[in-house]
């Protein structure tokens, strides 16, 4: 029997994507909105295990991960250790974690406006 992915990608994005969070929705949504490219779980080989980076922005190098449950110790302790793996494997790496409070668009916009991807000024809608 195939192994079942613990969350199936079941929501849709506007631009016909499927995504497993609301999160990852949202985060579609504003790299579309500001026009950068991306790809959506590429499959990438880690310490010979395989990973899926909720997104990849290819015209930067460097993958999202957005962290939403932040709050669960076994969670946490997940991207600890994917941090540790993608520093190892030369991996560029933006970790955003969200807690539900505040915008994400200003949190993604400063986040990767640090990481050179966006123009370093506060966008106006945010």
């Amino acid at each position: 029997m195939p192994r079942q992915k613990q969350f199936a990608a079941t929501l849709s994005t506007a631009e016909g994507i499927k995504v497993r969070s609301r999160y990852e929705q949202r985060t579609v949504a504003f790299l579309a909105k500001h026009d950068i490219a991306f790809r959506y779980e590429p499959l990438i080989i880690l310490a010979g295990r395989q990973y899926r980076p909720d997104f990849y922005l290819p015209q930067f190098n460097l993958f999202v991960e957005i962290c939403g449950y932040g709050h669960m110790p076994f969670y946490r302790d997940t991207i600890s250790r994917k941090k540790r793996l993608y520093a190892e494997g030369g991996l560029h790496c933006l970790f955003i974690s969200h807690n539900g409070k505040g915008s994400l668009d200003k949190l993604l916009y400063d986040e990767l406006a640090k990481a050179g991807v966006l123009p370093a000024i506060l966008h106006n809608e945010m």
